[in-house]
């Protein structure tokens, strides 16, 4: 009789610890698409109320935990077999086995240390989605201005890039140019070299002076904010602004921010980011040296095992999967983004251009196609362009326009090159 009230003493406590963490994570978890962590801890909180409130249930919350438990650390361990040899790393290493290269298997942390030990002041490439991610109350809009990072592998070799004074990956600061080039990493030109980078490609190949404010990890409220921010200190002819796929679910993320609310106001102009940029460039190179451990550290077994990584991002894959059909398009708010950008520019010609993921080509044809039908309803002074019906229209192998035809890559030299061909010819026809 003591055992059993004891016990359910014990359960009563369990399920509000794990009703706090619930409570206290939700949002977290949610604005991450984490919801397999959001369902695990829903289980366990029904599952120890049942047993403190149910007398008879009590031992039997005890056995169904431990089942419980045992299931998904047995599962997470197969998984993590499986999936150590289907990592976006090894098919990038086995893709360049083919080629006689090798792939540098080393993190981008490993690089940062190995590279100051040689007393190369460099950072990891730390971005606004960061800071974004973790609720912090100061966004910066850019990273460290007039500094060297470290930001991607996929074709063998870690990249470097050399921000200008405002952060941005360009050879330098220009403040008259013809072209102004905003979005994430395939308007920054991710991992290729940088004279594949769009914003190079369309200076050297066209000669079109682009300036680039594409930042990786950028959604469609951070480049609009981004666009604000700089508008005093540039002037050119026309926008170019890359929409990728994952633009429309970064916006979840995003429009969760006050700060960045604060752009689509009609009447707000700027934040003054640029003119307190010292103060943004001390705020995270104090971030990136505190947290130098816990940033981007690569592939851990270790922690992959402990923390059930396989298993929550396996159940995650599914629960967005089954979600995708029922992905609401927020037109309001794409309205919204490009009105408020046609204020800030008027006058100026401003293109949208739709990119698509590798998915687009395999299962997900007539979503994506939807997708650019939608965005192109959005605005009628606007110009959308769609790479991904050019890429089908030219019976182009989808597969060559991205990094060692890896899915869920970034674009290859020859995808870039194709796409800045793309919006030349499409430029000219206006």
């Amino acid at each position: 009789m003591l055992k059993n009230k004891f016990l359910q003493i014990i359960t009563f406590f369990l399920f509000l610890i794990i009703t706090l963490i619930l409570i206290k994570k939700f949002n977290k978890y949610y604005l991450q698409n984490d919801f397999a962590k959001i369902l695990i801890l829903s289980i366990l909180m029904i599952n120890f109320f049942l047993g403190s409130l149910v007398r008879k249930f009590t031992k039997n919350s005890f056995i169904f935990f431990g089942y419980l438990v045992l299931i998904l650390y047995s599962v997470n361990g197969l998984l993590l077999l499986t999936n150590m040899q289907n990592t976006s790393q090894k098919k990038f290493e086995k893709a360049l086995e083919k080629e006689n290269k090798t792939f540098d298997k080393r993190s981008i942390i490993e690089i940062v240390k190995d590279e100051r030990s040689k007393n190369l002041d460099i950072y990891p490439h730390v971005v606004p989605r960061e800071f974004l991610k973790n609720n912090e109350k100061k966004i910066p809009l850019t990273p460290m201005a007039n500094t060297l990072f470290v930001s991607c592998n996929e074709f063998g070799n870690w990249k470097k890039i050399q921000t200008d004074k405002l952060g941005l990956n360009n050879k330098r600061f220009i403040d008259s140019f013809d072209i102004l080039l905003m979005g994430d990493s395939f308007a920054e030109g991710s991992c290729v070299n940088q004279s594949d980078e769009p914003a190079n490609l369309l200076n050297q190949n066209y000669n079109l002076k682009t300036y680039n404010i594409g930042i990786s990890g950028n959604g469609p409220l951070l480049s609009l904010a981004l666009a604000h921010e700089i508008k005093p200190m540039i002037n050119f002819n026309f926008i170019i602004w890359f929409i990728f796929d994952n633009d429309f679910y970064d916006l979840n993320l995003e429009i969760q921010s006050n700060f960045l609310n604060n752009y689509l106001e009609k009447n707000y102009e700027n934040s003054g980011y640029f003119q307190n940029i010292e103060e943004a460039y001390e705020f995270q190179k104090k971030y990136i040296n505190d947290n130098l451990e816990s940033l981007k550290r690569g592939f851990s077994l270790r922690e992959s095992f402990f923390e059930l990584k396989a298993v929550i991002s396996s159940l995650n894959n599914l629960i967005h999967r089954n979600s995708e059909d029922s992905f609401v398009f927020q037109k309001e708010l794409f309205k919204n983004i490009f009105e408020k950008l046609i204020h800030i520019y008027p006058g100026k010609k401003i293109y949208i251009v739709y990119l698509p993921e590798t998915t687009c080509f395999k299962h997900r044809s007539l979503e994506c196609s939807t997708r650019f039908k939608k965005l192109s309803e959005t605005s009628k002074d606007l110009i959308y362009l769609n790479f991904y019906e050019h890429i089908k229209e030219n019976e182009v192998d989808y597969k060559k326009i991205y990094a060692l035809g890896q899915d869920r890559a970034h674009f290859s030299p020859l995808g870039y090159n194709k796409l800045v061909k793309f919006i030349f010819n499409e430029t000219q026809k206006d």
